[in-house]
């Protein structure tokens, strides 16, 4: 059994490590190979623990005790690279090992390079908050290295992913190109967010935030004039104004061509809005604005990554703004590959680097906060727990402080070795920059902080009295396709019917029907006013059309409340399944409501449809009995492949207070 990086096992992963060698016997042939260095067990978040390293080393595991080889040649680093850290590290590592505490003594390390390099390991010094200095420092060492060694391989390592704000965006001004692993959380890239607010304003027509930003993204680039004429008018949704003459002669001319191009690429997206799947329909957006063509590999690894988002959540029939929220929440935009890379320390780990540039090492870690019970687990397997004091209680208890003192020690070793991570990923050239207050003073809990006994004398050269670089609060230019071109409206094919093609009246229906269907399913038979307003914003009515479609909303419940049927209907059985969904023939079905009553499998479709002019209610209810019946039937041939029961099919019309029976 081979184990590498062992100095970071978890108390779980030796448990389990324990017993699967528990049984081993003397020359049964079997081998156990522990590989780790405990100068670099930098994962306790992950609750590895370095003292079961220390440990092993001198107890064993289970019924076995490895031999221990300790290796001590470097083979990345220069002469001096070694020697330096050698003579930080000494001083700044422990000299006694501790096993409860974390604590590893260091141990010296000799190149096996010959190669001296004069200023090998470089400090810069900062004061005050200078990180907008520190990061044209930064700038300045890059640039300088990859115009003596252009192949040179240069990482940038930061504690905390923040710490890289002020040196990114100076790195894309000056056309640096970097690779950034891990960095920028998905949900923050910009094409991200464009996308997300496309997403946003197909799904909620009503969602004004989110077609405001669709305007003023890249591929339509409206300026923010005309943005406040479309934003003024609350009489109509932002898609309705696009359409509208007299809007539109508000805009100038190059916002009036950029806007009917976006009306122009989307129309032809919500007429089909059920007629396809939500990601295809989506895709087509994406490729009628144009935006896959002004897209870098990297950007088009983002776009698809979020299409595969989309389509994961469609098809787990969770496709909500909530729901591709949270898929975004843990994931990193992709990056081109490049020499210049930006990391954080624990990423670099394994990795070794031409240069390594290691900014805001003066930046302090968070304050450790007082949980409600300290509970910690030990190498030797014992635990051990304590809560917090009483309101009552004036100190905190023994044991809880002692927890307390366990866990700073173990995090104080820890940023011990989180550095020395950090500084050995140099092969030749090691550059340190870190600041201090205005008083002169390190953050506690810094990097800085354990390399300040060296270079005590250097920050007192810098005069107290600087000040921070004032950063410019500048608006971001507007970034949009110089050209757009319009795709030209493609003419209906031959025998292709408007049956399926649903213009806005008809989608906007098909929403307002959808609406009732969650009052339906969330039992909600009296929502607020508020409520009910806001759902319709959400489906894009017009506010001028509030009032009236919230009455219609109040009619449709209300009716359904004073509907003799309606403890029948809604009547809360162990049967009943609320937009339940089945799949049959590669097809997933979903039925409003079901239930068994007397033994009878009732299928309940709801119907919001109102009878036309002049129409009986005889007329309309074999209308919907002649519409809605293929359905039904079909319905009810899938569940009989289910259910033993006998199957009853009807619709439920709220509008005329009818539950109307489907038979054959």
């Amino acid at each position: 059994m081979l184990i590498d990086e062992f100095q970071d096992t978890s108390a779980s992963q030796f448990n389990t490590i324990e017993k699967l060698i528990k049984y081993w016997q003397p020359n049964d042939g079997k081998t156990l190979f522990l590989v780790g260095d405990p100068m670099q067990s930098i994962y306790r978040f992950r609750e590895s623990q370095v003292g079961l390293f220390l440990q092993v080393k001198v107890s064993g595991i289970a019924n076995i005790k490895p031999s221990s080889l300790l290796l001590s040649t470097n083979f990345r680093s220069s002469k001096s690279i070694v020697e330096g850290n050698n003579r930080f590290f000494q001083d700044i590592f422990p000299t006694h090992e501790d096993i409860y505490q974390g604590a590893i003594a260091y141990s010296s390390s000799q190149s096996a390079s010959n190669t001296i390099q004069h200023q090998a390991i470089n400090f810069h010094p900062f004061s005050n908050d200078q990180f907008v200095d520190e990061a044209q420092t930064v700038l300045d060492i890059v640039e300088s290295t990859l115009a003596e060694r252009p192949t040179s391989k240069i990482a940038i390592l930061v504690r905390s992913r923040t710490h890289l704000v002020e040196i990114t965006p100076l790195l894309k001004q000056h056309n640096i190109e970097f690779e950034s692993l891990k960095i920028t959380p998905l949900k923050d890239h910009l094409l991200t967010r464009d996308l997300f607010s496309l997403a946003r304003a197909l799904m909620h027509l009503g969602d004004k935030l989110a077609w405001l930003s669709v305007l003023r993204s890249p591929w339509c680039g409206l300026t923010l004039d005309d943005l406040l004429v479309l934003s003024a008018d609350d009489s109509q949704i932002i898609y309705a104004q696009l359409t509208n003459e007299k809007t539109l002669a508000k805009l100038s001319q190059d916002g009036q061509k950029r806007a009917q191009h976006l009306q122009a690429c989307l129309q032809a997206i919500l007429d089909n809005q059920g007629r396809f799947n939500f990601v295809e329909l989506l895709t087509f957006a994406i490729d009628q604005l144009g935006i896959s063509r002004s897209l870098s590999q990297a950007d088009t690894l983002i776009k698809d990554q979020f299409l595969s988002i989309v389509n994961s959540c469609e098809q787990q029939q969770s496709l909500d703004i909530g729901t591709i929220k949270a898929a975004l929440d843990e994931l990193y935009a992709p990056s081109e590959t490049a020499s210049v890379k930006l990391m954080t320390i624990h990423q670099s780990k394994g990795l070794e680097f031409d240069t390594v540039i290691m900014p805001g090492l003066g930046r302090g870690a968070r304050n450790d906060d007082s949980p409600m019970m300290h509970m910690k687990e030990f190498a030797d397997q014992s635990l051990l727990l304590a809560p917090i004091k009483s309101s009552l209680d004036t100190n905190e208890g023994q044991t809880y402080t002692y927890l307390k003192f366990i866990e700073a020690q173990q995090n104080k070793f820890e940023t011990m070795r989180l550095l020395y991570v950090a500084m050995t990923r140099a092969k030749q050239q090691l550059h340190l920059l870190g600041h201090v207050n205005q008083n002169h003073q390190v953050a506690k809990k810094s990097l800085l902080a354990l390399l300040m006994p060296f270079y005590q004398n250097v920050f007192d050269q810098i005069p107290a009295s600087q000040v921070p670089a004032e950063t410019s609060n500048q608006a971001p230019p507007l970034q949009r396709l110089k050209q757009i071109i319009t795709p030209s409206v493609k003419e209906q094919e031959l025998g292709e019917t408007l049956e399926y093609q649903q213009n806005f009246e008809r989608l906007f229906k098909s929403l307002l029907g959808t609406l009732i269907h969650q009052y339906y399913e969330q039992g909600l038979f009296d929502p607020s006013a508020d409520n009910i307003k806001a759902r319709l914003l959400e489906i894009g009515t017009p506010i001028n059309e509030i009032d009236q479609w919230q009455v219609f909303v109040l009619k449709l419940l209300n009716n359904t409340k004073g509907d003799p049927q309606f403890e029948w209907l809604f009547k809360d059985r162990s049967s009943t399944l609320v937009e339940a969904e089945f799949v049959t023939d590669n097809r997933i079905i979903a039925i409003d409501r079901l239930f068994i009553d007397n033994d009878i499998l009732w299928i309940i479709d709801f119907k919001t449809a109102e009878p036309l002019a002049d129409e009986s209610l005889d007329q309309f209810i074999h209308r919907q009995q002649s519409q809605h019946a293929k359905q039904l039937f079909f319905y009810q041939e899938t569940l009989s492949k289910v259910y033993n029961n006998p199957i009853k099919c009807a619709l439920y019309c709220p509008a005329v207070s009818q539950l109307i029976q489907i038979t054959h």
